[in-house]
């Protein structure tokens, strides 16, 4: 009986969370606990972004870079700040882009979202923030950045002891 109910579960969890799922609703404080699950094994580069915010649109690639160059030292963890009714237009941009990983769509009130995730954050977008490899922040900055910029402040914290 207990392998019935444990493979029903199963099957219904599985098609909860599809592994096709590429835009998962998220509050802060599950995105906090995520953060968290990477404490002491890897540091964290997170990014709030939306597809009405060009800034966030022109850097996008840049951290698809690094994440593809880095993939084994740092986890990259996106969050889109889009308004419900453009959840689908993320999702098609998030595949044009070339995720294959999960990633975040913001749920809750902004205020409480916002100052959950930081107090340093305006809820202005984009926004960033590098965690180290102990879960402390080490750089957060609205606004578009190079590519330069996320490499430096990502190598500083891959490389830390």
């Amino acid at each position: 009986m207990k392998t019935v109910i444990s493979s029903i579960v199963l099957i219904s969890m599985s098609l909860f969370f599809s592994g096709d799922d590429i835009l998962v609703d998220a509050t802060a404080d599950q995105i906090m606990a995520k953060v968290e699950e990477y404490k002491g094994e890897k540091p964290v580069l997170m990014n709030f972004w939306a597809t009405w915010c060009a800034p966030c649109i022109e850097e996008f690639p840049y951290l698809m870079e690094l994440n593809e160059k880095y993939e084994e030292d740092f986890k990259l963890i996106f969050v889109s700040g889009d308004f419900r009714e453009a959840r689908d237009e993320a999702e098609k941009f998030l595949k044009e882009q070339g995720v294959d990983f999960e990633t975040y769509f913001k749920v809750g009130k902004d205020n409480e979202f916002i100052t959950t995730i930081s107090n340093d954050w305006t809820g202005a977008l984009p926004f960033t923030i590098v965690y180290n490899k102990q879960g402390k922040v080490t750089a957060s900055w609205e606004g578009k950045a190079e590519l330069e910029t996320f490499e430096s402040e990502l190598l500083n914290v891959i490389n830390e002891d």
